[in-house]
């Protein structure tokens, strides 16, 4: 962990020593962005790994757009969780459609499992404190919880650039076992009880949706766009309108269901180029069927599926996946600051 912390505080040193200011600067051909995958957070502990994000801007006429986008990245983190990750987006590549779609493989050895009805379900934080009396395991608010997934989204426009229809389809894989059978962690959690296995004993999770399963489902939605930039934006609206629904025949999925999602995003410039204030407010609910429960945590949009609330991409501050359940509203609000920007060796940094 230090020797990877130490790097990263090279890495940016070196990268800082070569910053300047080119306002004119236009990129042509390829950007390629390699940083060190690194951050911490408290669900799933110190994340390290490697990332890159690779843009081709061709001739630079649509600059600071670009023409196709490929994101890669992997990582492990010390709790045991670890993401292998594809993601192809680009106006260009069909005309007249955008392209987004997504590989990934997703492990989550102890991801948070709380029960149901988000607020309402009890936590106890002595049962997972090993000096309390009534301690149970530490693992006890805990599952496991593999995911291998493909998405694909469209996007055309139906009024010019800020108004577009959407669909996609995805298919998705659950593995979900109990923390009381993983080896990833040290042996005295072994044969020990979670929530998760008192909630199949007591038939709260149903027994078919109990080690996961497989799910196919297709959207389609609204989206209105007026961001002056997708990747840092510092002005405009981003909203999103979707309903997904998974068939329940032909063996496709376990129950068939139909969800609404609803998602308003604004942007302010504070200090020109450099700081922003962003908010959200977001709401998802199940309209019809019943949705495994090991899907409850899964948020589409109009790019791919975040895991559940909790972290940086929805909601800061809570457990990952404390809040789950059939419906259920968010929001947030973010000041963002670009602390420095440079071009190197060629590249836009």
């Amino acid at each position: 962990m230090k020797n990877a912390l130490r790097i990263l505080i090279v890495f940016t040193i070196l990268m800082s020593a070569f910053a300047f200011a080119e306002e004119d600067f236009v990129k042509t051909g390829i950007n390629v962005g390699p940083l060190p995958s690194v951050a911490f957070s408290s669900d799933t502990g110190f994340q390290y790994g490697l990332l890159a994000n690779i843009f081709f801007y061709g001739d630079g006429e649509v600059y600071p757009d670009y023409y196709h986008n490929l994101y890669v990245e992997w990582n492990q983190t010390t709790k045991k969780a670890g993401l292998a990750q594809v993601t192809y987006d680009s106006k260009y590549l069909i005309p007249g459609i955008r392209v987004t779609a997504d590989l990934s493989y997703i492990t989550k050895q102890a991801w948070g499992f709380y029960g149901f009805n988000g607020a309402e379900s009890v936590y106890n934080s002595d049962w997972v404190n090993r000096d309390a009396a009534t301690y149970k395991n530490s693992l006890y608010y805990a599952m496991q919880r593999n995911n291998f997934r493909f998405t694909a989204n469209f996007q055309g426009n139906i009024t010019y650039k800020s108004f577009r229809w959407l669909g996609g389809i995805g298919i998705m894989n659950f593995d979900v076992a109990s923390t009381s059978s993983t080896r990833a962690w040290d042996t005295s959690f072994v044969d020990q009880r979670t929530l998760y296995d008192d909630f199949v004993d007591w038939g709260v999770i149903d027994a078919e949706e109990a080690d996961g399963g497989l799910v196919t489902y297709a959207k389609a939605g609204l989206v209105y766009d007026t961001r002056d930039n997708e990747a840092c934006p510092m002005s405009g609206l981003w909203e999103e309108l979707i309903m997904t629904y998974a068939p329940g025949f032909g063996g496709l999925n376990e129950s068939g269901w139909l969800q609404l999602s609803a998602i308003h995003r604004q942007y302010f410039t504070l200090a020109p180029k450099n700081l922003s204030l962003g908010y959200r407010f977001g709401y998802q609910g199940i309209i019809a069927g019943k949705q495994p429960f090991y899907l409850q945590g899964n948020m589409p949009n109009s790019r791919s599926n975040i895991d559940g609330l909790g972290g940086s991409k929805t909601v800061r501050g809570i457990l990952g996946s404390r809040l789950v359940g059939d419906g259920y509203g968010f929001a947030n609000v973010e000041l963002r600051w670009k602390i420095v920007r440079f071009n190197f060796i060629g590249q836009n940094w």
